[in-house]
């Protein structure tokens, strides 16, 4: 998956981030790509889990800020970290995958032909590539972050991952 620009929604980094697991996402990616967005939304509060994760692999240069105008019109009801993240994975279609979490957001980049995964997807990924050697335990820390998965998700994760 290296060699595919992601471009990350700020959900997937903030709940990586309450796992206690953002640099999940160099070591699957190299670098991930996030508009100015979810840049600010991510940032806009410094206690907030990923602020200071985000703000260092800013520094760093793995995690990548682009402008993305975006015309909220064209994905009504989403917010606009949703709606720059999908103009943006538009634009380069074939090269692109998107992480994102928020439902609506995923059947816009399922509508538009995008590939994309969640923080779910970025989990199973992990473990199937030997990045952390159980997912149960991130789930956990999630929950009691109050960072929320349907059950239906978290069981999901949890055979695709071998843990059920």
């Amino acid at each position: 998956m290296a060699n595919r620009r992601v471009v990350a929604d700020a959900s997937p980094l903030i709940g990586l981030a309450a796992a206690g697991e953002f640099d999940l996402l160099r070591e699957l990616f190299g670098q991930v790509t996030v508009t100015g967005a979810v840049r600010d939304e991510v940032l806009s509060g410094d206690e907030l889990p990923g602020s200071r994760e985000l703000s260092a692999a800013i520094q760093a240069g793995w995690a990548v800020v682009v402008n993305a105008p975006f015309d909220a019109t064209a994905f009504p009801g989403l917010g606009a970290g949703e709606a720059s993240t999908l103009e943006y994975a538009i634009g380069h279609p074939a090269s692109c995958l998107v992480l994102m979490d928020d439902p609506s957001g995923r059947a816009h980049a399922k509508a538009n032909g995008l590939a994309h995964t969640g923080l779910a997807g970025v989990l199973v990924a992990a473990r199937k590539q030997g990045l952390v050697s159980k997912v149960r335990p991130l789930l956990e820390r999630l929950e009691a972050s109050n960072f929320r998965l349907s059950r239906e998700v978290v069981a999901a994760v949890l055979e695709q991952a071998g843990e059920r």
